[in-house]
């Protein structure tokens, strides 16, 4: 079977599983430091309506819950594609959160999905550091998968597609979000303090609340929510 035949398979797999876009990306050296596998493959889950839903109403605990909802099934369907490509011969990892040491003090873990993501071409870095796709802004939860399976690479995104809104800048409760748009030669201090803006995150969240307003501002997530709401 040639590489293309069983990439879509893959992808329509994982697609028929749950996800809502994949991708494949190069990423040979990125991950050394615990799985030596060279090619991505980016999982993308958009966000409900009933999510959002939770937001319009403040209703967080109900929002992080539907969130952490979506963020296991992609966990799921992560394992389900390790599983997957072993079953065809190949050595595969799902990069869960467990996995992938994610640090939430400095929302950072060994391999960020937005890498994945960008080097497969889901997305871009917008103002606020989230990954913002076209189809749904930012209203997204994000997994990967890491193989050895031969792979054709999407095209990789290095700069931002976002125009000169500011509106998650304007949005940002703590001023966090610098004006300098992304690209992948910068670094992520470069666009945001993270700092800030995780000890307002964690605070927030030890409250029973959350801020998502640079997630919910972003105009390519409010075109989504547009049409999901009718």
């Amino acid at each position: 079977m040639n590489t293309m035949s069983e990439m879509n398979k893959l992808k329509n797999y994982l697609i028929s599983e749950g996800a809502s876009k994949v991708g494949f990306a190069d990423v040979d050296g990125l991950a050394s430091k615990f799985v030596d596998l060279p090619n991505g493959i980016s999982l993308v889950l958009k966000l409900p309506k009933k999510a959002m839903m939770f937001l319009d109403d403040e209703d967080y605990p109900a929002y992080w819950k539907c969130f952490h909802s979506k963020v296991a099934e992609l966990k799921e369907i992560a394992l389900k594609g390790e599983e997957y490509i072993k079953n065809l011969g190949y050595n595969a990892f799902a990069l869960t959160m467990e996995r992938n040491e994610c640090d939430m003090e400095k929302l950072l873990s060994i391999l960020p999905y937005k890498t994945i993501a960008t080097k497969s071409g889901m997305g871009w870095i917008g103002r606020s550091a989230l990954l913002v796709t076209p189809e749904y802004g930012s209203a997204i939860a994000l997994c990967g998968i890491l193989t050895d399976m031969p792979l054709e690479f999407d095209n990789p995104i290095t700069d931002s597609e976002c125009d000169e809104c500011e509106n998650c800048q304007n949005a940002c409760p703590v001023n966090a979000i610098n004006p300098q748009k992304w690209n992948d030669r910068l670094n992520r201090k470069d666009i945001i303090d993270i700092e800030t803006c995780s000890e307002y995150i964690i605070d927030q969240y030890k409250n029973g609340l959350g801020c998502t307003k640079c997630m919910v501002e972003c105009k390519l997530t409010q075109e989504y929510l547009k049409k999901i709401r009718k």
